[in-house]
């Protein structure tokens, strides 16, 4: 069976393949989107949403024992477990549905050059420079 190390929420992720991860963050340009993605560093990559066999999103505790059979059933004898969200500050944010500020102070991610107002992509123009 596959063994599961599982990493602090800061911890940095191994630099030796191959190896499997699930790792659970924020959504790129949604800090209110969680997402658990399942990956295989090896010769040929791969990364995939966690979801169960109905397509629906699959709560931590049930990503990481899916990812482990899968690991096993891949060859590969280590899964790195790491919950991005799970740090004070990352805790912070969730309670406050996203918001990143800090000391109640805004957090402002303004960038006048490229027409890109606010924290999210959900802030920004529709011509900021990306697809809708």
């Amino acid at each position: 069976m596959t063994d599961i190390i599982r990493l602090s929420p800061h911890d940095p992720l191994p630099e030796a393949k191959p190896f499997a991860l699930v790792i659970r963050r924020f959504g790129e340009d949604d800090p209110n989107a969680i997402v658990t993605e399942i990956d295989f560093m090896g010769a040929h990559p791969t990364v995939d949403v966690a979801t169960g066999p109905n397509g629906k999103l699959l709560p931590w505790e049930d990503a990481v024992q899916h990812a482990r059979h899968e690991a096993h059933a891949r060859g590969f004898r280590t899964l790195y477990a790491v919950d991005r969200t799970a740090g004070t500050r990352e805790q912070a944010i969730i309670n406050r549905h996203g918001d990143q500020s800090s000391r109640d102070d805004a957090l402002s991610d303004t960038d006048e050059e490229d027409g890109e107002q606010g924290t999210t992509i959900l802030d920004r123009g529709h011509d900021a420079g990306f697809m809708r």
